[in-house]
């Protein structure tokens, strides 16, 4: 067989591989953060959050209509899945090629022994990255991370092709295709005009001599290219909207054509290539017109309704999210990170000990060195991977440069660009609500390259040594080498995050969203606070059409006037709009507001009755008598210069407050913080997820609960599947959202045990209520409790812990209350009476609830032994 036939098998079944292990990994649904507004939009052709990313939109869509899965979200999880192993499969080839130009010779002319190698490092290579743990969790959920690395290959793959060919006749259409790539690339991630620079590179080292001279206007020219397409292009056209409306841009178009046919008729080869490339790039950009075009069609997801040509240009050039400097590198105003800035003792210590160590470099480590753990924060950890792929890269590296520096240089600019230069572009406050290091994968993919390098010419090495050694011999050799780096390398990298990369069986997400939407009441307002308790919200209603009815308020976009207009006039899916009586025009330009303190009372209307009702039907009394309005006090959130003010989203809360209470449910989710609330968190009753407004103030915050609501939210209504499946792995995202169930199970227990022989009614699973011992109901809410969240898997607080226990030993259950006292054993071995005084107090009590009353004294003689340590502590405090 020849080379081109052995090579694509291989390709192809790399890129077999690859699909099979995302298929089997991949997430059944959509995910938390952005994934579960990419399918609503892409599903519904909504508008994301800018700058939106329309040719993803578009693709997804078709892939949202095929019926491979019957979530909507697995459908476009496949996509990533399939354009994730071709980037793996890309990877291969890529190796490939860059190792027949450094062996300037034919692969046909390559020896058996050659061939293996080749083709061995290159698969060896490709599935570095397709094993590394950024690539690997990009490819198994729906986002643009997966699709901008394919197109990032892409371009690279292509413009190796045109070095192959060049100069036969027709080589220049991979250069046009490659533009063409760039120009669509836009429509999904603007990171791939981060390869321009080396693609610029390949060519001048095939087209030019290098020269002092020729080599600084390269890379002139490198700058001009990329402003051009950044500046004129990019941000110029929406300019050229605005300012001239459509007729600017065909204008353009026609002096463009009018360009290409005069420079083909006169013959001129580089004017007709250049403004080619330039309608081949407008062109690709042009998928922006769907964003335009859908704005006006007015979907239910329409992040800053770009539907005039000043909002699509303010949507496009991402101005909500403001401007930053490249220096200094601590340039935030705000509070918080102002704190964490203090920690660094100037600009360059930030810059390298945070967003350069921190924010890169441990990124990269995971890769190729290995990661401690899935949590955020984790470190790198060569014991993972024992290093083999980063010094097997490292080496690859040297090789190349030694081999080819011509081709070795454009893959170490890539890696930089992708790496170290983004992060002096991206300059990233500390702190960051999540890790970044999906951001960097075109970074891992140009150091993967140099994996599959190294192992070619770790073969290299070693029959250069061997000299002795035949044909037959050496074709030995080179299958042993590839053999032990599929295994040391490959093999190692699948055994370190297979499990922690399985995703197979979390439908946490949905879920999450499901429980949430099935704890209000018809028509209700429900107040969100991020990514993860709005994002998969909008899924299920837009995708599922699930709770359509629950307007959801999203407290981060409640600070823009479009997003509040949107909320008063829209019905999407037939949804009552909110009430809001504030005129469009002081809605359309909301800011802040000076005010002092103010006492607010609006008419409770029905809700009064509804507590009473609740009351009733539960069997239980209520902590207070409910009030015939809302009061509450309207504090500033904000203090500037010794003044007050309020934030354009407490202003939003208070209006929609004040205009729809007593109308409609009105709540807020448990994941928003009381800060948030204006001053409601007294008038609040939790309900599982979300608490209720209600008239009636408690005597703390957040403190009132309806047993029986709570009861049939936590045991009817909610979902919670492999939630306690030990053998199904869940990400550290989805624990962490879970770890809000607990608290709520034990607060119902405590509850019910609170008056452990009153009978108290509750809802079946058919909504029938039945009457039930409090005592033993507090019992059955500790064992669902303890089956769906075990502790191997929810470490929990050494309160709440002490509280099951305290409660299954009063319950007369004591073999349950062991496992936790169990636990707060573990936690008090791994600390001292000095350091957590109420950590082992709690154990006292956990023991003496139990019966252990000796175990209990000795707790509390540590307590007591510790007490002198303590009281200077606190006088130390004093001073």
């Amino acid at each position: 067989m020849t080379h081109r036939s052995v090579n694509r098998i291989i390709a192809a079944g790399i890129f077999l591989v690859a699909e099979a292990l995302y298929l089997s990994t991949m997430a059944p649904t959509f995910s938390f953060w952005d994934c579960g507004e990419v399918i609503a939009t892409s599903r519904t052709l909504g508008i994301p959050h800018p700058p939106g990313a329309p040719l993803y939109l578009l693709v997804g869509h078709l892939f949202s209509l095929l019926p491979f899965f019957d979530d909507i979200g697995a459908r476009i999880n496949f996509f990533s899945t399939l354009i994730s192993s071709t980037t793996i499969m890309l990877t291969y080839l890529i190796i490939v090629r860059l190792i027949a130009m450094y062996r300037e010779m034919k692969p046909e002319a390559w020896s058996l022994p050659e061939k293996i190698a080749a083709w061995g490092g290159a698969a060896v290579g490709a599935l570095a990255l397709a094993f590394s743990d950024s690539f690997w969790f990009n490819a198994t959920e729906t986002g643009l991370w997966a699709a901008s690395s394919l197109l990032t290959a892409t371009i690279f793959w292509m413009m190796l092709s045109w070095h192959d060919e060049d100069p036969a006749p027709g080589s220049e259409r991979w250069l046009l295709g490659v533009i063409y790539m760039i120009g669509l690339s836009i429509g999904v991630h603007l990171l791939c005009l981060l390869a321009l620079f080396s693609l610029v590179l390949i060519y001048y080292f095939k087209k030019y001599t290098v020269t002092p001279k020729s080599f600084g206007l390269m890379m002139l020219f490198s700058l001009a290219l990329f402003f051009l397409i950044y500046k004129l292009i990019i941000k110029g056209i929406p300019v050229l909207l605005v300012t001239t409306s459509w007729w600017g841009l065909i204008a353009v178009l026609a002096a463009l054509i009018s360009g290409i046919w005069y420079s083909h008729q006169k013959r001129i080869p580089l004017m007709n290539l250049a403004l080619l490339s330039v309608v081949l790039l407008i062109l690709g950009y042009t998928s922006y017109v769907l964003i335009f075009v859908r704005a006006h069609a007015g979907p239910p997801i329409n992040e800053n309704d770009p539907s005039t040509l000043q909002a699509f240009f303010s949507y496009v050039n991402r101005e909500q999210y403001g401007e930053w400097p490249l220096w200094p590198r601590r340039w935030s105003p705000e509070p918080v990170y102002q704190y964490f800035y203090q920690k660094y003792s100037s600009e360059w210590d930030y810059f390298w000990r945070y967003q350069l160590n921190q924010m890169y470099l441990r990124y990269f480590g995971w890769q190729f060195i290995g990661r401690s753990s899935d949590v955020e924060g984790a470190v790198v950890d060569w014991g993972k991977l024992w290093g083999l792929p980063f010094l097997v890269g490292l080496f690859g590296a040297w090789s190349h440069f030694r081999k080819n520096w011509k081709m070795a240089l454009p893959v170490a600019v890539l890696f930089v660009m992708t790496g170290v230069i983004l992060v002096l572009y991206l300059n990233q406050p500390e702190p960051q609500p999540r890790e970044r290091d999906y951001s960097y994968v075109g970074s891992f993919f140009a150091f993967a390259l140099w994996i599959g390098i190294g192992v070619e010419r770790l073969f290299a090495w070693l029959s250069a040594k061997m000299k002795s050694l035949d044909t037959k011999q050496l074709a030995w050799l080179a299958i042993a080498v590839v053999a032990s780096g599929l295994l040391s390398i490959n093999g190692r990298m699948l055994m370190a995050n297979y499990r922690t990369h399985d995703r197979s069986g979390n439908y946490v997400p949905w879920d999450w969203a499901w429980n949430m939407l099935q704890s209000c009441d018809k028509d209700a307002i429900l107040f969100t606070n991020g990514d993860n308790d709005t994002f998969p919200l909008w899924y299920l209603q837009e995708v599922e059409r699930i709770r359509t009815d629950v307007r959801v308020v999203n407290l981060s976009l409640a600070n823009t006037g479009w997003y509040l207009l949107q909320l008063k006039h829209d019905s999407p899916r037939g949804a009552k709009p909110v009430n809001i009586d504030m005129r469009d025009d002081d809605l359309g330009n909301i800011s802040y507001v000076p005010v002092d303190s103010v006492e607010v009372a609006v008419p409770a209307g029905r809700e009064v009755r509804k507590l009473y009702d609740d009351a009733r039907r539960s069997g239980v009394t209520l902590p207070g008598a409910p009030s015939d309005s809302l009061r509450w006090t309207l504090r500033p959130t904000l203090t500037y210069q010794g003044e007050g003010f309020l934030r354009p989203q407490d202003i939003a809360v208070y209006a929609i407050v004040v205009d729809n209470f007593g109308k409609r449910p009105i709540y807020f989710a448990l994941t928003v913080d009381p800060a948030e609330m204006t001053g409601l968190d007294r008038n609040l009753r939790l309900e599982g997820l979300v608490y209720r407004v209600v008239p009636l103030g408690s005597a703390s915050p957040l403190s009132f609960a309806d047993p029986g609501t709570l009861y049939g939210n936590l045991f009817n209504a909610y979902r919670y599947r492999n939630t306690g499946n030990l053998a199904v792995n869940i990400d550290e995202t989805s624990r962490n959202l879970l770890g809000n169930y607990p608290p709520l199970f034990a607060r119902l227990a405590m509850t019910l045990a609170a008056s452990p022989d009153a009978p108290v009614m509750v809802p079946d699973a058919s909504g029938v209520r039945k009457s039930a011992r409090s005592g033993s109901l507090s019992l059955d809410v500790l064992d669902r409790y303890s089956r769906l969240f075990p502790l191997a898997r929810f470490p929990v607080t050494p309160k709440l812990a002490g509280s099951v226990a305290t409660l299954y030993a009063a319950g007369g259950a004591n073999e349950k209350a062991y496992p936790y006292i169990h636990y707060l054993e573990t936690l008090a071995a791994q600390s001292s009476a000095g350091r957590e005084p109420e950590l082992y107090f709690t154990l006292a009590q956990a023991y003496r609830s139990a019966g252990k009353v000796r175990e209990a004294e000795s707790i509390m003689n540590d307590l007591e032994m510790a007490l002198p340590e303590l009281r200077k502590r606190l006088d130390s405090l004093k001073q």
